[in-house]
């Protein structure tokens, strides 16, 4: 920030400057401040600039009040005081009244009011309340309201107790000859059920598994009389007389002969192995598909079989070959090639509007002379004392000294 330092000095060698129109000069040991004028020196700031008595306001003031109270403005030029009179704001939600219970804010305003209900009252012991008495002495008694007395044995009064007749059931009262008076427990045998011992016991009843139907060791032999396997190595290592066992993997049917499984016919079996037969409608389709020469009866697509589309694009992850930090050109025949130029050397390129050697021409050599400026012509300039120059070029007045005397 420039600094502006008026002439200054004692108070005697102020009192003898002669100053010009609209200069300045103050006595340090008085404060004094004056300014030069047509008529000579005037002193603007007497007694040091401390203000003599005043009587009244050149430029009268208002006073008013507004917020939680109001007050309207009265004018103030000294001469009188000021009395204002508050008005406290209305509260557009409290209708004027007695209110048991009211709430405020931070500033102790009434904000609104309500009736106390029960839910407001703090829990007090019945210790903290005085005249509650006990119930032997305070509305006691038979009548309506009023709480019942425990006789000396214990019990109310038979007379204080409803009629329960036809209400609950006696306990001479009995379920399959077993009375109420105590715990009743009941058996199957008591309410015509099947004990759970004869589930799935002989002489019993059959059971049911996850998928609702019986078990197959709970069915006679003749119903499972067949039974498959994934192949004869998983036959049972001993058989029953009287079953059947196919092996899955080659179709063909056993029997146990009491020692060993044997083959129950030789008969052509079909499947899909080595030692089986082909079925003949599936080797006709496959033959009848092998006479096809044309078309593409699989509709097969070009990713079923890793090609690419006839029309596709690369992304730049596809491009492979290539070397790293190069820029990219196309060549006579429009097919990309690598060039000379850098990731580096492109990257001047950044940020470039117009012609580069345009922009070129249109600046100084560096090896060119800069001419000083003069009263007619234009050219370069040396700060002189009292100014400084910033680092982006900016010139600056640092200081103005009027000198000490």
């Amino acid at each position: 920030m420039a600094t502006i330092q008026i002439k200054r000095g004692l108070q005697e060698a102020v009192s003898n400057l002669v100053l010009a129109q609209g200069e300045m000069a103050v006595a340090l040991d008085t404060g004094n401040v004056y300014i030069g004028t047509t008529a000579g020196n005037v002193h603007i700031n007497p007694k040091g600039g401390t203000a003599d008595t005043a009587t009244k306001l050149a430029t009268a003031r208002k006073f008013s009040a507004s917020g939680d109270a109001t007050a309207p403005a009265v004018s103030f030029d000294g001469t009188q005081n000021v009395n204002l009179v508050l008005t406290l704001a209305d509260i557009a939600a409290l209708t004027p009244g007695t209110y048991t219970k009211v709430t405020v804010d931070q500033k102790g305003r009434v904000t609104a009011g309500q009736t106390i209900a029960v839910s407001d009252l703090p829990s007090i012991p019945s210790s903290k309340i005085t005249g509650l008495g006990t119930a032997a002495s305070v509305n006691t008694g038979t009548a309506q309201g009023n709480v019942p007395v425990v006789q000396a044995d214990g019990k109310l009064l038979v007379s204080l107790i409803p009629s329960l007749t036809g209400t609950y059931v006696p306990v001479s009262r009995t379920i399959n000859g077993k009375p109420l008076s105590a715990n009743v427990t009941l058996s199957a045998t008591d309410v015509g059920a099947i004990p759970a011992s004869k589930l799935g016991a002989a002489s019993g009843v059959a059971e049911l598994d996850s998928s609702g139907k019986v078990p197959s060791d709970q069915l006679p032999s003749y119903v499972d009389d067949v039974l498959e396997y994934d192949s004869k190595t998983a036959f049972p290592g001993t058989g029953e007389t009287g079953k059947i066992y196919v092996a899955k993997d080659t179709n063909l049917t056993y029997r146990w002969s009491g020692s060993a499984y044997v083959e129950i016919s030789k008969s052509l079996a079909l499947g899909e192995t080595s030692s089986t037969a082909y079925r003949g409608d599936r080797g006709k389709v496959a033959y009848d598909h092998s006479q096809i020469k044309s078309g593409n009866p699989h509709g097969t697509a070009p990713s079923d079989i890793g090609a690419a589309e006839a029309d596709h694009t690369h992304g730049r992850s596809d491009i492979t070959g290539l070397t790293a930090s190069r820029a990219l050109v196309s060549d006579g025949s429009g097919k990309l090639s690598i060039s000379a130029v850098t990731a580096t050397e492109l990257g001047y390129l950044d940020g470039v509007t117009s012609a580069i050697q345009t922009q070129l021409n249109g600046k100084a050599a560096s090896s060119h002379t800069s001419a000083k400026a003069s009263a007619s012509a234009l050219g370069h300039i040396k700060a002189g004392t009292g100014f400084s120059v910033a680092s982006d070029g900016t010139l600056s007045l640092t200081s103005i000294d009027g000198g000490t005397f």
